[in-house]
């Protein structure tokens, strides 16, 4: 498996942050920390794009570019207007998922992903999803990293560390659903939940590969 270097992501919306605070089963019966980001369509998240090819690269040479654009290997970008969208239960598309492109994001069961609040003081920590509701918005300190199986082939999903909420969703908004990077080096004070650092902007090559 190779890693991407950690990034700070755009301002996401968060969804599922249940998963953040009790760590889930998996399939192949191990647990895991899990949440979802969404990104509108329209915002540029190209530094993520940069970081997934990075980690493909890393993993499977230069060749890995072309593999990613012919679908080979499976892109951790899914579509909020897609099938990855909708509910599978009845079809009806998760509230907050239309017009986005959304990553999931996971961590091992002894890696709990560290969440703050805006002060950008690493003593302001979350400790419940009643604290960060799904549909809150913040930035996310995520890595690339690369897998494979004989079940789904190759492919490149995201890690999360932290999370930084900005603003913690209320009313209509709310949607249903140790180790790491020092925290210093990512948090900052949040006066409002406009765009992203500039540091987080970038990657413009790899953009095109996913789509």
């Amino acid at each position: 498996m190779a890693r991407s270097e950690d990034i700070r992501t755009p301002l996401a919306t968060i969804s599922f942050t249940r998963d953040l605070f009790k760590p889930r089963d998996r399939d192949n019966g191990s647990k895991s920390y899990s949440c979802t980001l969404l990104f509108p369509k329209t915002l540029n998240i190209d530094a993520l794009k940069a970081a997934a090819v990075e980690a493909a690269v890393s993993e499977w040479g230069e060749k890995a570019k072309q593999m990613i654009a012919d679908g080979i290997i499976k892109s951790p970008f899914l579509d909020g207007d897609g099938k990855q969208g909708k509910s599978k239960e009845t079809g009806e598309p998760h509230k907050g998922y239309p017009g986005t492109t959304f990553i999931r994001c996971t961590s091992g069961a002894e890696y709990q992903p560290k969440v703050f609040g805006p002060s950008g003081k690493t003593t302001d920590r979350i400790y419940s999803e009643a604290e960060l509701p799904s549909g809150s918005k913040g930035y996310g300190v995520v890595n690339a990293f690369t897998w494979e199986n004989k079940e789904n082939g190759k492919g490149i999903s995201f890690g999360i560390s932290i999370f930084q909420l900005a603003r913690k969703a209320e009313g209509d908004e709310v949607l249903g659903g140790s180790g790491g990077p020092d925290p210093d080096k990512f948090l900052e004070k949040i006066e409002d939940a406009g765009e992203a650092p500039s540091e987080t902007k970038g990657g413009a090559g790899a953009a095109g590969l996913f789509g």
